[in-house]
C-alpha cells in the first residue's frame, strides 16, 4: 500500500522519534533502507532491473526496450525516449477509485520524464542511424510491484540500473545506391549478432531522485509507509541529481510547501546523499567511471547503508 490512516497518537510517536533522530525502524533521518539491485531480470528486454527498498517494502521493476523507427519530422536527426510508469493494482487496494491510480501513474510518469529531459539523460542524436529514416526509440517501462513508501526515488534507482546496463545491437548505416529521383537510398545493416559486441545506450547525464520529507519540524529521506500515512508528511520535495552532482530538477510533491529561502539549502543537503547512492549503484552494477554496464547477466547486490 502507498499510505495508511494513522491515529494522532501514532503520528505523534513517529514525529517524536524523528525529532530524536531515531525513526521507528531504527534509522536516522538521513538513512535509506537497504537497497537491493538485480539486473537482466527480463530476458527479452534490452535492459532491465529490479530494485527492492527495505525488506520487500517497496519493489520496482524497470524494463528498457529499443525499436527501430522513423525520426519525427521536427527532429529528423534524433532518436526518441518514451517513459511509462504504472503502479500495480495490488499496491492501490487502499485507494477508493481506479481514477486515483490513473492520476498517480500520470503524476509519476510526468515527474520522472521531466527529470530525464532536463538532465539530457540520453544523447538523442547518437540514437539516430540515418537522418530522417531510421533511429532508435527507447521505451522505459516501470512497474511498481510493492509500494511501501518513497516511490519516486526507487523508480529512479531502477531506471538508472536498467538504462545503464541496457545494450543495443551494433548497426552501421550504408548507402543503398540511388532511387528513381537520383537521391541516395540510405539503409542500415546489423554489424554483429554476437551479444558480447552489443553497445550500451548513449548515456549523457543520468539522474537519480532524492526526496526530502518534512515530518514535524525535521526533514527525512526514504519515508516508509507508516511515515507517509495521512497527516504524517507535511511536505515533500524531490530533487534530481546527476552523476556530476548537478541538480537538474526539483519536483514539489504532496503536502505543504517550503519557504523559498529553504530550497537552496535543501538541495545542497541532497547532493552528498545522492552521490553516495550513485556510488553504491555503480559498484553493484560494475560500472567504470563514465562508462556503461559490462553486460553481465544476473548482476545483483546490495548498496551499503
Amino acid at each position: 500500500m502507498l499510505s495508511l490512516a494513522r491515529s494522532r497518537t501514532e503520528l505523534d510517536f513517529i514525529e517524536a522519534g524523528v525529532a530524536q533522530d531515531v525513526r521507528a525502524d531504527g534509522r536516522r533521518r538521513i538513512d535509506y533502507r537497504e537497497i537491493s539491485v538485480a539486473v537482466d531480470v527480463h530476458p527479452s528486454a534490452n535492459g532491465s532491473a529490479r530494485v527492492i527498498l527495505g525488506q520487500g517494502a517497496t519493489e520496482v521493476l524497470a524494463v528498457v526496450k529499443a525499436e527501430l523507427s522513423q525520426p519525427s519530422h521536427e527532429h529528423p536527426k534524433r532518436g526518441k525516449l518514451e517513459v511509462n510508469i504504472e503502479v500495480s493494482p495490488l499496491a492501490l487496494l487502499h485507494r477508493e477509485t481506479a481514477r486515483d491510480g490513473e492520476d498517480l501513474n500520470a503524476d509519476l510518469t510526468k515527474a520522472f520524464e521531466t527529470f530525464l529531459i532536463r538532465a539530457e539523460a540520453l544523447d538523442m542524436e547518437a540514437l539516430c542511424i540515418t537522418p530522417g529514416r531510421f533511429s532508435w526509440t527507447v521505451y522505459l517501462d516501470v512497474l511498481i510491484l510493492e509500494g511501501q513508501g518513497n516511490l519516486l526515488d526507487t523508480i529512479s534507482f531502477a531506471a538508472y540500473a536498467a538504462l545503464r546496463t541496457a545494450r543495443l545491437p551494433k548497426i552501421d548505416a550504408i548507402s543503398g545506391g540511388l532511387d528513381a529521383a537520383n537521391d541516395p537510398i540510405e539503409d542500415f545493416e546489423l554489424s554483429s549478432t554476437d551479444i558480447t559486441e552489443a553497445i550500451g545506450l548513449p548515456i549523457k547525464n543520468l539522474p537519480i531522485c532524492i526526496s526530502l520529507n518534512r515530518i514535524g519540524n525535521f526533514l527525512v529521506v526514504d519515508t516508509a509507509a507508516d511515515e507517509e500515512a495521512e497527516g504524517g508528511v507535511k511536505g515533500r520535495v524531490t530533487v534530481a541529481v546527476d552523476e556530476t552532482g548537478h541538480v537538474c530538477g526539483i519536483h514539489k510533491g504532496a503536502g505543504g510547501g517550503f519557504p523559498a529561502r529553504e530550497l537552496q539549502g535543501m538541495t545542497q543537503h541532497v547532493v552528498p546523499i545522492a552521490l553516495k547512492v550513485l556510488e553504491g549503484l555503480k559498484a553493484v552494477l560494475g560500472l567504470k567511471e563514465g562508462g556503461n554496464g559490462n553486460g553481465q547477466e544476473g548482476i545483483s547486490g546490495e548498496i551499503p547503508r
